[in-house]
């Protein structure tokens, strides 16, 4: 069995995400392709945008967002989220990490509700 050092894998998340603007998306499905690829489908509706999350520098196995993320009011139904995608670019780009809810934290999102993403709430790591 081999795996990487916490040196290493700090090194790692720094590399990636330490100074760098990514985009949260909040997820509708999550499904596994023929290849094992994963398909994130991304909620879709004319009053909700993609948000900037930046992630902060670690010496250690993971790293969090530094600031609340706030999405914009929803001007109608957005229907139920399952989770949330990180996003290389505001529209379209490439989905670089996602992470689901549990069943019983799944949110629906109705007209004139707001989602925020709490500060450090979002961690991206290496299991141990």
């Amino acid at each position: 069995m081999s795996g990487f050092t916490l040196g290493a894998k700090a090194k790692i998340l720094n590399t990636l995400f330490e100074g760098k603007t990514y985009y949260a998306g909040l997820l509708t499905a999550v499904t596994m392709g023929e290849n094992g690829k994963e398909n994130a489908t991304e909620l879709v509706s004319s009053s909700y945008a993609r948000r900037a999350i930046n992630f902060g520098s670690t010496t250690s196995n993971e790293t969090s967002n530094l600031a609340s993320v706030k999405f914009p009011e929803a001007r109608e139904d957005w229907g139920r989220v399952i989770g949330i995608g990180i996003y290389d670019s505001i529209t379209g780009g490439n989905l670089i990490n996602y992470a689901t809810f549990d069943a019983r934290d799944e949110v629906i999102i109705y007209a004139l509700m707001q989602y925020e993403i709490a500060k450090n709430f979002y961690v991206i790591g290496f299991r141990n």
